[in-house]
């Protein structure tokens, strides 16, 4: 899930930086439109049409990893007890078995036994 979080904040500043980008490119008068001032009006045109697709694939990529991140937590609440501390430690808080083994009080070979044992499950019910 910090691999999810990290990747959706980058895409918010590339999001961001882009539609900055696209104002400057648009055809205003005012300062907006600095770099649409100094080149042609194709020029302008290709511009402001590379960057609305970039843009539009950023968003695609920012709303599948949203999708992805809800589907883990959604995920993760179908489990209970410590099934579910397990999975909520690994994928949304990112630790690892053994740091999660030393947070549970369990032992280690433990913990990974039923990590594995609660991945079985999750792969079985998705083939089901």
């Amino acid at each position: 899930m910090l691999a999810i979080d990290q990747e959706l904040y980058e895409l918010e500043i590339c999001l961001q930086l882009n539609e900055k980008e696209l104002a400057r490119w648009s055809n205003y008068v005012d300062t907006d439109g600095d770099l649409a001032k100094h080149q042609t009006f194709l020029t302008s045109l290709e511009k402001q049409a590379r960057l609305k697709g970039v843009i539009l694939d950023l968003n695609q990529r920012y709303e599948k990893l949203q999708k992805e991140r809800e589907e883990i937590i959604q995920m993760v609440d179908k489990f209970t007890g410590l099934d579910q501390k397990i999975l909520k430690l690994k994928y949304i808080d990112g630790l690892t078995l053994e740091s999660i083994a030393d947070e549970t009080g369990y032992t280690y070979q433990y913990i990974r036994s039923r990590h594995a044992d609660i991945m079985r499950m999750i792969k079985f019910s998705q083939n089901v």
